[in-house]
């Protein structure tokens, strides 16, 4: 019964047609109520049929004139108002300047997956600071943006791909192998190393190092983190452009081989 009465001061209106389900649940149950009053004034104080037939049937009209308008415009406010929720609640998990899951996302990701394995990727522009510097603020968003989408394009189809903060982008897979995203990884940094990012009057070319770990069910994502930090740390002073593996990492993809720094 709480819940009955909980639908009908708070429902949850997403569509038209729940809209069109609350309407017609208020105005049943007002129907209900104002009857079940009117018939029994009607036979309390019974006169005749006809009588009694007519006030049910105004009383029908009466509460079919208020109840429907009434319920649209309160169903209505609940349905934009439900909207605005979900919009906020998508905003606050998505990086701004990319349109990419943010790091709170990321985050709430990693802490939902009951999955036994997962991988966590680190990708990060190399010497983007010398961009910020050399072309402004304004050219190193744009590079950021178009690094984002290129990123994405790679690895959706392995998980969540999203921007941890600065120039630092992240995957966090439950489903994918980590010879399946190596492979992919591989192929996004040479995309990006051959793709420059125009603009007027300028074209800028940038590469990325990665770092790969894995977590299993007993670990926690704060050592998931540190052992993928620390292999994009190792692919900088590598040489950078390159990806990097965990020992961990390594131990799940046997074949992996280091490979020779590009940039």
């Amino acid at each position: 019964m709480r819940q009955f009465f909980k639908t009908l001061a708070k429902p949850r209106i997403l569509t038209r047609r729940d809209l069109i389900r609350y309407v017609v649940l208020v105005t049943g149950v007002s129907l209900v109520v104002a009857l079940a009053i009117d018939v029994a004034n009607q036979l309390m104080f019974f006169t005749q049929w006809a009588t009694a037939i007519r006030s049910w049937g105004l009383t029908i009209f009466v509460v079919v004139i208020i109840a429907v308008p009434a319920s649209v415009i309160f169903g209505r406010a609940q349905q934009e108002l439900q909207h605005s929720k979900r919009t906020l609640e998508v905003l606050s998990r998505t990086d701004p300047l990319t349109g990419l899951a943010n790091r709170r996302a990321l985050m709430e990701a990693s802490e939902a997956s009951s999955t036994q394995t997962m991988v966590l990727v680190i990708a990060d522009v190399d010497r983007f600071k010398i961009v910020n510097d050399t072309y402004g603020h304004r050219i190193g968003d744009t590079v950021l943006q178009t690094i984002g989408r290129i990123t994405a394009n790679h690895l959706d189809q392995y998980g969540l791909v999203g921007r941890l903060g600065g120039e630092e982008f992240a995957l966090i897979s439950s489903t994918a192998s980590v010879e399946e995203i190596v492979v992919a990884l591989d192929e996004l940094l040479r995309v990006i190393e051959k793709t420059p990012i125009l603009m007027p009057g300028v074209a800028v070319r940038v590469t990325m190092s990665v770092g790969v770990a894995v977590r299993y069910a007993a670990d926690t994502f704060e050592r998931l983190y540190s052992e993928a930090d620390e292999a994009l740390y190792v692919a900088k002073r590598g040489g950078r452009n390159r990806i990097e593996l965990s020992t961990r990492a390594q131990a799940a993809y046997p074949h992996w081989g280091p490979p020779s720094a590009t940039g």
